[in-house]
């Protein structure tokens, strides 16, 4: 029996989007951990610069 368009859930590019987010934000959570090293560092303090946080 075929579900119809309402009960078929997410499309596919929705999905795509979600775990494509997902891999970032875990990706972003894992670099944070890592801040004390210097590569890391670099890459927090950009990004908090790009949201206006004022440099540590």
């Amino acid at each position: 029996m075929a579900a119809s368009a309402s009960e078929a859930g997410p499309s596919f590019l929705a999905r795509l989007v979600l775990v494509l987010l997902g891999c970032a934000f875990l990706g972003a959570a894992w670099v944070w951990s890592h801040r004390a090293e210097p590569w890391a560092a670099r890459l927090v303090d950009n990004a908090l610069r790009t949201v206006g946080v004022p440099p540590r």
